[in-house]
């Protein structure tokens, strides 16, 4: 007898092919296709969709196992996400907190409502080695970072990831870079990154990026790939002729996207990265002086363009919207210029101001800053994914919608609203095709012998409702969500289940 079957419910499978009516089983947390006989318990899926989980190949949700487990996996697994690639863009827990082995155990031993897959963070590698210092690494330090990266690929890492606009990833080298990637390549590793620059000098960092994995003969895949800032529209042209130039030279590139005209990032991501050399908690302190605030206000003015500023982006601080400052709650849903107004400031006083009263690493900020017509050319790609780049940082945050509303948002925004692909493909571009570009093994197809990782949603009801106002609104449409074949999300609401894993790659 199996465990479940589904009846008379539109399969859509995750390859790309037609939809079609069928049944499908789950026997001991695996799919069974065409079921013969009974089960234990039965859904009749009739004018239902039953889809593959969907897989995030970009997420930062491994920063709350532990914490806050509830309110992150309500947000994933509502919207029908069941499992995520995790620690993006440079930074993982380990082996700065704890060792890779530590973390690993720590989190197989949590109860998880979904599956995670981890990198190894080259930023937490190199925080690990040499903290904040900027400057070329000894070479003693460097073998200390190569052991840190072997250790997480031993664990089961499924990649190297970097971040090339954060402390410390900032200060490290192209060099740098290639020499820990390729200690990646024996266990088949990706390197994924958080590019040195998504704006200015954004193909620049595209060649940087294909230049690193080319020479360290690793897949390649370009985190939430975008054309940052109103002066950039267009960019995403050359940026996609130099990925499809190195797939012809044999490379493996992919590019994960989020469907937002705005980024999320921490609110001092206007200032220049030379002023974090001594950490984020001296740089806070630092801001409580008048000359100093001077000083940075002249340089975040003065249209240097050798660093990411999130303000020139966006076109002012009129387009930057305070989503996070804890012991400045009146700030929060407001722009900075809004939030100036309010408490009667100077934009930048109040700027500096939020910035010392919550913590420069604390205080977060949504900038409008995308133009819609690159986000619509570079999810047409055929090696783009769907990647959310979620992170929740406290149980009160403001947060940017695509924590709970990305994957809803990509297959409304793109085939329901602008018909630029089928229902079918919108499917495949975040369960399959994410799969198979990450070496994520029995995961994003409907398939027999398949992991039972599945989402019932009614088509017609679909829609994200997560907006930048109020960031926590549920998906609609998403009825049922299964891990390993297990109910996880209900009727609006977790269940008691835990089915999910720590996946490992190789193992």
């Amino acid at each position: 007898m199996l465990d479940l079957i589904i009846r008379n419910v539109q399969i859509t499978d995750g390859s790309g092919r037609a939809s079609y009516i069928g049944d499908v089983g789950v026997s001991d947390g695996k799919i069974v296709l065409a079921p013969q006989g009974a089960a234990k318990e039965e859904i009749d899926g009739t004018g239902k969709v039953l889809c593959p989980g969907f897989i995030d190949s970009h997420s930062h949700m491994d920063r709350m196992l532990g914490s806050l487990d509830e309110l992150a996996q309500l947000a994933r697994l509502s919207q029908g996400v069941t499992t995520e690639v995790t620690a993006q863009c440079g930074s993982s827990v380990f082996p700065a907190a704890m060792s890779a082995k530590a973390w690993f155990d720590m989190v197989d031993a949590l109860p998880k409502g979904g599956n995670y897959a981890a990198l190894v963070g080259l930023g937490s590698v190199r925080r690990a080695v040499m903290d904040c210092r900027d400057g070329v690494p000894t070479e003693e330090e460097m073998e200390k970072m190569k052991a840190y990266v072997r250790d997480g690929m031993e664990e089961g890492c499924f990649g190297v990831s970097s971040g090339l606009i954060y402390i410390p990833g900032v200060y490290s080298t192209t060099e740098e870079l290639i020499e820990l990637t390729k200690e990646a390549k024996p266990y088949g590793g990706v390197y994924a990154t958080h590019m040195r620059s998504e704006s200015d000098h954004l193909v620049e960092a595209v060649e940087e990026a294909i230049k690193i994995a080319e020479t360290a003969g690793v897949p390649l895949v370009i985190s939430h790939h975008k054309a940052v800032g109103l002066s950039n529209s267009g960019k995403s042209v050359e940026t996609l002729r130099l990925v499809h130039e190195a797939i012809g030279r044999g490379m493996s590139v992919t590019m994960d996207q989020y469907p937002y005209e705005a980024t999320s990032s921490t609110l001092t991501n206007s200032i220049a990265p030379w002023y974090f050399t001594d950490g984020y908690a001296h740089l806070t302190e630092r801001l409580k002086d008048p000359a100093f605030r001077a000083e940075v206000k002249a340089e975040i003015e003065s249209g240097n363009l050798s660093y990411n500023n999130g303000v020139r982006n966006a076109g002012g601080w009129d387009r930057v919207l305070i989503a996070s400052a804890e012991h400045t709650p009146g700030a929060e849903g407001k722009t900075v210029t809004e939030y100036a107004a309010s408490v009667g400031k100077d934009v930048y006083e109040a700027y500096f101001d939020l910035l010392v009263e919550n913590g420069c690493l604390k205080t977060k900020a949504i900038f409008f800053s995308i133009c819609e017509e690159d986000i619509d050319r570079i999810y047409m790609d055929e090696n783009t994914v769907v990647g959310s780049d979620a992170v929740i940082e406290t149980a009160k945050d403001h947060m940017h919608p695509r924590a709970f509303g990305t994957f809803a948002r990509s297959i409304c925004r793109f085939h329901k609203e602008k018909g630029l692909v089928s229902f079918e493909e919108a499917v495949r571009k975040q369960t399959s095709l994410t799969a198979e570009r990450w070496g994520l093994a029995n995961k994003g197809l409907i398939r027999d012998g398949y992991d039972a990782d599945l989402v019932l949603l009614d088509y017609d009801a679909l829609r994200d409702k997560a907006d930048y106002v109020n960031p926590r609104q549920l998906t609609e449409g998403i009825e049922k969500v299964f891990v390993a074949g297990k109910c996880v999300f209900t009727d609006g609401h977790l269940t008691d289940e835990k089915p999910g894993r720590l996946l490992r790659k190789n193992r």
